[in-house]
């Protein structure tokens, strides 16, 4: 019996010693590597140092993050090489990218929603908005045809019926009001606000205006039913780096509960945690 017991106990020992090796492993697979991540917007570049701890404490890896300033940077960046992940923009956004410039960047992992949303320091809803309006919309391609989209949504105006992808100006049918058009660099719309009547302030750019997103005269996408799940943020790599084992652990530490509470207290509500939502929805 006390044979029995003692090979018992060793059979045991092995085994946690065992276990443990392979725990002590994996935690160290990472150990060491370093990862460039390019965002744009003071609020994303303060959510991922807050993943880049994080990920450092758990996993041994060093995030870099890259504060880009516009739209235009980071997926160039990205193809070049001077970066190895972005976090800034959605798949419309990407898919339209590699179309223009020949690319091959892919979405590895979802982050956040960011609801459309219309700012006013004049008035309260869109029903206010007078005869002529002046409306500040995103000059970017994909942005543009959401935001007139959105506009449409809204009851302002008309687009026409069209095969393509990306309504623009020249698609508006009817526009009862009137309404001026005035398109800008998304982050030189928050200086122009005080000239027009409303405008679309993208997330990113909010922290440099008195806003906060629960000022918002009209706001889309906030919910799981109005959800747009092409335009979730993701994290972009490059092609042949899809299935990168330490780019999916960087995943794998931004979608967690921990991040989502972030998100909350950084963004206010004005960006969302999407990972649950996109799952649900693909499951529908």
């Amino acid at each position: 019996m006390k044979k029995l017991t003692k090979v018992f106990l060793i059979l045991v020992t092995v085994f946690i010693s065992f276990f443990n090796f392979i725990a002590l492993a994996s935690a160290a697979e990472f150990e060491g590597q370093t990862v460039k991540i390019g965002v744009v917007g003071e609020e994303y570049e303060e959510l991922w140092e807050f993943v880049a701890e994080r990920a450092k404490e758990q996993e041994g890896i060093d995030i870099e993050v890259v504060l880009l300033t516009d739209y235009n940077i980071p997926n160039v960046a990205l193809a070049d090489g001077s970066i190895d992940l972005n976090a800034f923009q959605h798949d419309v956004f990407l898919e339209n990218w590699n179309k223009e410039n020949d690319g091959d960047l892919v979405t590895i992992g979802y982050t956040v929603a960011v609801p459309t949303r219309i700012y006013s320091d004049k008035y309260k809803s869109l029903d206010e908005l007078p005869e002529g309006a002046k409306i500040a919309v995103n000059a970017a391609p994909t942005s543009l045809g959401y935001n007139l989209q959105s506009l449409e949504r809204a009851g302002l105006i008309k687009l026409a019926e069209s095969d393509e992808l990306l309504p623009t100006l020249n698609d508006i049918e009817e526009n009862p009001k009137k309404l001026e058009i005035v398109e800008l660099d998304a982050a030189n719309i928050p200086a122009a606000v005080s000239d027009v009547d409303a405008a679309f302030i993208d997330d990113s750019f909010l922290a440099s205006t008195d806003f906060r997103p629960n000022d918002a005269i009209y706001v889309y996408g906030d919910t799981p039913e109005t959800l747009n799940l092409s335009r979730v943020n993701n994290i972009v790599a490059r092609s042949e780096d899809k299935e990168n084992p330490l780019y999916l652990k960087i995943v794998e530490l931004f979608q967690t509960d921990e991040v989502a509470q972030e998100i909350d207290r950084i963004f206010e509500g004005g960006s969302i945690a999407a990972w649950d939502l996109v799952e649900q929805a693909e499951k529908e």
